[in-house]
């Protein structure tokens, strides 16, 4: 009896260590994840500021000259089985805009005022660099002036930081 309790025991301990590996395994995964797509979010921050601004000079056409001619959004709207007048069409097209603005501001204002958040270190021209100006690591370490290894531990560094303040706690599951 002794002896089918401890092999009980052990198979109660396997399987505890089994679900703690796993548990850390997916931790690390959504540490990764969340690295990755703080990444992605940097990388899009200048292309976004763009778009918000050609977004808004087409609110302004479309609010100054009205709908154009036949464009794919006039037919778009105007598929439902209901005929609509040329003014909600204008008005549904307006509110399409400028929902898309208002999300690409969001996003914006979010990422920026997680970057406010280390603008202070002394490393931050790395994500400048890195992310918004397209440079590479050599050239970035010679306006530090570092070497190219310490552009980039303190790249991931930073960057693990904006991920925390970008997605909480689940950034930090994994790392430890």
């Amino acid at each position: 009896m002794a002896k089918n309790r401890t092999s009980v025991e052990q198979m109660i301990k396997d399987a505890v260590q089994a679900g703690l590996d796993a548990g850390r395994t997916q931790a690390e995964r959504t540490a990764t994840n969340a690295y990755k797509a703080t990444e992605r979010r940097l990388y899009a921050l200048p292309v976004l500021k763009k778009k918000v601004e050609d977004a808004k000079q087409r609110l302004a056409e479309l609010q100054h000259m009205g709908l154009p001619g036949r464009s794919r959004d006039v037919i778009r709207f105007s598929r439902s089985g209901r005929r609509q007048s040329p003014e909600e069409i204008l008005d549904v097209l307006i509110q399409d805009v400028e929902a898309s603005i208002a999300a690409d501001e969001f996003e914006i204002e979010t990422v920026e005022k997680a970057l406010g958040n280390i603008e202070d270190d002394v490393y931050y021209p790395v994500i400048v660099g890195r992310y918004f100006e397209d440079v590479s690591d050599e050239v970035i370490a010679k306006r530090i002036p570092c070497n190219a290894r310490t552009v980039r531990r303190h790249r991931s560094r930073l960057v693990r930081v904006l991920a925390v303040w970008l997605y909480g706690a689940e950034a930090v599951l994994g790392s430890g």
